[in-house]
């Protein structure tokens, strides 16, 4: 192993002068290669910044559900637990306890004072409307009538078994389907058309907002709805329940985005910071094709081979390249999601045939690729990739 002299000029900072380098670890480290560092340090800052902001709008939402029950926003026990956690794994990964303490402390007490502003911002908000949420028990309903309580509006739910009750307290509600401004249906896909032509008389002058993953199953139910005066709003969350903030997450809006100007919901994820896409009506279960079911279809393949192949999965797992290590957490993300409505997913869209049909052509390519005795096709393949991902 290659050592330093006293005094020789590898010395960072050594009385010889400015240093060019210094050996580290076996290796000459630059100065180009400490400014690389150092960007990564930059880069892991501003990471370290984005899960802080990811947490404030976290504890908002907590804070939201402390309102609504009567609890105190600041509950010293629960710090206490959050900071003798961190501790534990501060020792875990060895780093200092006291720089964990005093960080955590320092986000704590920013956590209150923001949860202390969100609960008085909603409490001296003006009330923006009043709206209807069927299926407001699940996972998406729940999502949405948070949303909406955020932004002002008073809440009702609509449990799949009729039962209307309020948000957040859940007490008992009386119906009364003239007094709402406008309704939310987020039931499952099968589901959906029937309900929107059911209440489509009860909002009619009004706009009933569907949630469904997939459009073209709806298009008779929307348009007998609309005769009887419904306006029927398509939008489409593009994720589940289980987010953590609706910050860059993308919800697209069937239509113009000009349609949506003044539009309760638009305005509602927009002020949430979600990214928000349009698309027309007809194009949108096209466009789908590739955004799911081209995707959660390559994650089954993918995991029903390894279910399937004569080397455990342990074995592979151990084995993984960060490439690798990548695709298991998507298709592990595929196989926890609910199946059936993953099968929806796939069995209501009308595209299906030339999704399936596409995929069969590109698992050609690839074989036929692989067939040459030269690598020229399958460097064409590859140099086709690089440029489909640098068209943005």
């Amino acid at each position: 192993m290659y050592r330093a002299e006293s005094g020789s000029r590898c010395g960072i900072g050594s009385r010889n002068g400015p240093a060019r380098f210094n050996a580290y670890r076996g290796a000459n480290l630059s100065e180009k290669e400490i400014d690389n560092l150092r960007e990564k340090i930059a880069e892991i800052d501003a990471e370290l910044l984005n899960l802080v902001a990811e947490r404030m709008r976290i504890a908002r939402r907590i804070a939201l559900q402390k309102h609504a029950l009567g609890l105190d926003i600041r509950q010293p026990d629960m710090e206490k637990k959050v900071l003798e956690r961190v501790e534990r794994l501060a020792d875990e990964i060895g780093l200092p306890k006291q720089l964990v303490t005093q960080l955590f402390s320092a986000i704590l007490a920013s956590s209150v004072e923001e949860q202390t502003r969100y609960v008085e911002e909603i409490a001296t908000k003006p009330k923006a409307g009043k709206c209807l949420i069927y299926g407001g028990a699940g996972g998406m309903g729940k999502l949405l009538s948070e949303l909406l309580y955020s932004e002002g509006y008073e809440v009702d739910i609509v449990r799949s078994s009729g039962i209307a009750l309020s948000y957040p307290k859940l007490e008992d509600r009386k119906l009364d389907l003239s007094s709402y401004d406008f309704a939310v249906v987020s039931v499952p896909m099968s589901k959906t058309g029937i309900l929107i032509e059911r209440i489509s008389q009860d909002f009619a002058g009004k706009k009933i907002y569907e949630i469904c993953s997939m459009k073209q199953h709806l298009k008779e139910s929307i348009a007998k709805a609309e005769k009887k005066g419904a306006h029927v709003v398509s939008l489409h969350p593009m994720f589940g329940p289980s987010i953590r903030s609706f910050k860059d997450k993308a919800v697209v809006f069937c239509g113009k985005k000009s349609d949506f100007s003044d539009d309760p919901l638009w305005k509602a994820f927009e002020h949430s910071g979600a990214r928000l896409v349009t698309v027309p009506f007809e194009k949108h279960d096209r466009l789908m094709s590739y955004v799911l079911q081209l995707t959660h279809a390559i994650n089954i393949i993918y995991f029903t081979v390894l279910s399937n192949a004569e080397i455990a999965y342990q074995d592979i797992e151990a084995a993984a390249s960060p490439i690798c290590e990548r695709q298991i957490i998507n298709a592990k993300a595929v196989a926890d999601q609910d199946p059936d409505l993953y099968f929806e997913i796939q069995k209501l869209s009308r595209h299906l045939g030339n999704l399936y049909e596409e995929l069969g052509i590109a698992q050609a390519e690839l074989i036929e690729a692989l067939a040459s005795d030269t690598s020229a096709k399958f460097r064409s393949l590859m140099e086709k990739g690089r440029k489909c991902f640098e068209k943005r």
